[in-house]
């Protein structure tokens, strides 16, 4: 049982609104994706000049976001006005190395199981903090942990190649539908 009379269907009916569904589908995944793909290069780019870490791993989505969700680095930028060196010295992921301790290894800051590996096989008590000496401060002794980069893999952020994905199964789903019918 069809609600459209036979006179639509000789119109071309069914041709005009499958043809209207797939451009409102590509228009809404336009609209979605655009303020998406925006979201990275004004603070990854400050992130970079900052820090010199253009073409690293850190020059990448996971240095501040799990996925889509901001990761604790990402919060700890955020609350502190977007300053990043008001945060240097925070353990903003809570694994016992400063911010910049994970930067400097190129590490992830936001991610507690990406963290600098210490030679020394030891894990301090409280984060370590790297400070550079004043004029007037006589320099602390250097101990033997020295932060190694660890070979962790690069985190992956969802990309956009499940929209294409999905729209093209949902035209095959209709044209499917429309020559089914005839």
């Amino acid at each position: 049982m069809t609600l459209i009379s036979p006179e639509l269907k000789t119109q071309g009916f069914y041709a005009s609104s499958y043809k209207l569904i797939i451009i409102l589908l590509l228009a809404v995944v336009a609209l979605i994706g655009a303020p998406m793909a925006s979201a990275k290069p004004n603070f990854l780019t400050s992130f970079n000049q900052h820090y010199e870490t253009a073409g690293t791993r850190l020059d990448s989505c996971p240095t501040c976001h799990n996925g889509e969700a901001v990761n604790p680095y990402g919060r700890a930028y955020l609350g502190s006005g977007r300053n990043f060196a008001a945060i240097e010295n925070l353990d903003s992921d809570g694994d016992r190395f400063t911010n910049l301790v994970e930067i400097k290894a190129l590490n992830f800051p936001g991610n507690p199981d990406d963290h600098p590996q210490i030679t020394s096989g030891i894990v301090p008590e409280t984060p370590i903090n790297v400070t550079e000496p004043s004029d007037n401060v006589t320099p602390e002794q250097s101990t033997t942990e020295m932060p190694v980069s660890n070979t962790t893999e690069e985190q992956k952020s969802p990309g956009f190649a499940a929209i294409p994905m999905v729209v093209g199964l949902l035209a095959v789903v209709c044209l499917k539908r429309r020559y089914v019918r005839k």
